[in-house]
């Protein structure tokens, strides 16, 4: 190319870019008062808002992209709520043809309606597959199988003791209590009996076994497991099984007993109620997949957006600090988590020796005392819970306003279920979570919470199945080491 022609294409390459700049300032701008501020973060020009699209070849700018330097801590950056895309209409249960007793019932509990969900999931229960109702949590699952099943059993009568005609399973003693009121408050309005068995006494029982009509039997595996194969439950007339928490019944440390007892209700119809889809079935349920039919949410697997929620880039050495400041001037109920039993315990002992009641549950403690500490929590005694992820499945805490993550999890499943304690069904709307972000792992996750809630997409690597990641993980570094 000649030194005239070269010039000439120099020219016309800038006549271009000017033209091209003239248009697009000619475009009418984004005004940031129009659209709500999603994300915001110390560097504005990294602010996500809700009109703003990215393009699968775009390079995505990350508050938390350089989370893994050192000079990073301090940063932090906010997901604020939008309650708009949260908030529906309630549906009348009578123009669901909700039995009306029952619907007294639910009146009582304030439940004035039903979600579009759970107006998705009743007529599901009168049909012949078995369900897989997979929802965010918080959204009101335990109603959506509890009401249509007791609509059904309704009249029915049971000519054997102990002999029930529905099972619900859940994976702790916790849980089984708080479904088993929820069970018993809609069936004594239709003259239906339940009966809630947990672990701890199942030795008594066996020696000295209470017999009665049954409609409804909640309880954990191990003591359903155990009392069922020496006989004292039958379950030869259940007519539906429930899996609720389905994706910690389904994972490694519980699948003997799930299978067990899948075995001894063959007539049975299924259903697996979850806050996270596993991502397979065991064995032992391998059967259902051809005959299960899926109900899921949009939101599934979502980062929610009716909550705030703060990540804090910190050293471990600043957490205490931290965290101290944020119980003192705490006066709502609030949830800290950690990923250890010894955390738990040393945390709660850290508030309650600067000052700050505390009480706490862990996996560890005894039944007895995990109880004593949770219902001093309920009942108001102390404003602060301090709990590993055994708080985090299942449990009803609408009553708490603000989840701390000390120890941020590790997998996108835990804080899915970690957050999912606030901003429920019957919460009030100002609820917020606190994440304290150290170590690379936890950046890494944090990183994929970001991109999915810029993207409006779900988080891609959601695995309820913990202990099958652990050990993967085990055997991973096994095979490197030799």
């Amino acid at each position: 190319m000649s030194m005239h022609a070269a010039k000439q294409f120099t020219k016309n390459l800038s006549k271009i870019y000017k033209e091209q700049i003239r248009t697009l300032s000619s475009l009418p701008k984004l005004k940031r008062t129009e659209a709500q501020c999603i994300i915001s973060c110390k560097h504005s020009h990294l602010n996500h808002y809700a009109n703003m699209e990215y393009h699968n070849l775009d390079a995505i700018g990350l508050a938390s992209k350089g989370w893994n330097h050192s000079k990073s801590k301090g940063d932090s950056f906010t997901i604020n709520p939008v309650h708009a895309n949260y908030e529906e209409e309630m549906i009348p249960f009578n123009q669901l043809n909700i039995d009306s007793n029952l619907i007294k019932a639910l009146s009582k509990r304030n439940i004035k309606g039903a979600t579009t969900y759970q107006a998705n999931a009743f007529p599901l229960i009168t049909q012949d597959k078995h369900l897989m109702f997979a929802a965010e949590t918080g959204c009101g699952k335990t109603i959506s199988y509890l009401v249509p099943i007791i609509q059904q059993l309704i009249g029915t009568k049971v000519e054997e003791m102990n002999t029930p005609r529905a099972l619900i399973l859940v994976p702790n003693r916790e849980l089984a209590y708080q479904v088993g009121e929820m069970a018993e408050t809609l069936a004594e309005a239709v003259d239906l009996k339940v009966k809630v068995i947990v672990g701890g006494r199942t030795k008594r029982i066996m020696m000295n076994p209470e017999f009665d009509q049954i409609h409804i039997l909640v309880g954990t595996p191990g003591a359903l497991g155990k009392l069922s194969t020496v006989g004292v439950y039958r379950l030869n007339h259940v007519l539906y099984t429930v899996f609720d928490e389905a994706d910690t019944l389904v994972d490694d440390s519980f699948v003997d007993r799930i299978g067990s007892l899948y075995k001894k209700v063959p007539q049975s119809k299924i259903i697996l109620v979850s806050a996270t889809l596993p991502k397979s079935l065991p064995d032992c349920l391998k059967p259902l997949e051809p005959h299960l039919q899926q109900l899921t949410s949009p939101k599934l697997h979502k980062p929610p957006l009716n909550i705030t929620q703060k990540f804090m880039r910190m050293t471990r050495s600043a957490k205490p600090s931290n965290l101290l400041q944020i119980a003192k001037n705490n006066k709502h109920p609030m949830l800290i988590f950690t990923n250890r039993n010894e955390t738990c315990n040393w945390l709660a002992m850290f508030l309650r020796e600067n000052g700050v009641p505390c009480s706490n549950i862990n996996g560890d403690m005894k039944y007895a005392i995990r109880v004593e500490q949770w219902n001093s929590f309920i009942k108001g005694e102390t404003q602060i819970l301090s709990a590993t992820d055994v708080g985090s499945r299942g449990l009803d805490t609408t009553q708490v306003t603000h989840v701390l993550n000390y120890d941020f999890p590790l997998y996108a499943a835990d804080y899915l279920h970690r957050i999912g304690r606030i901003g429920r069904l019957g919460s009030t709307r100002s609820c917020k979570a606190t994440n304290f972000i150290s170590g690379p792992e936890e950046v890494r996750l944090v990183q994929q919470i970001e991109l999915a809630v810029r993207k409006d997409q779900p988080l891609t690597n959601v695995d309820g199945n913990i202990t099958n990641i652990v050990q993967k993980k085990i055997q991973k570094g096994m095979r490197q080491v030799v």
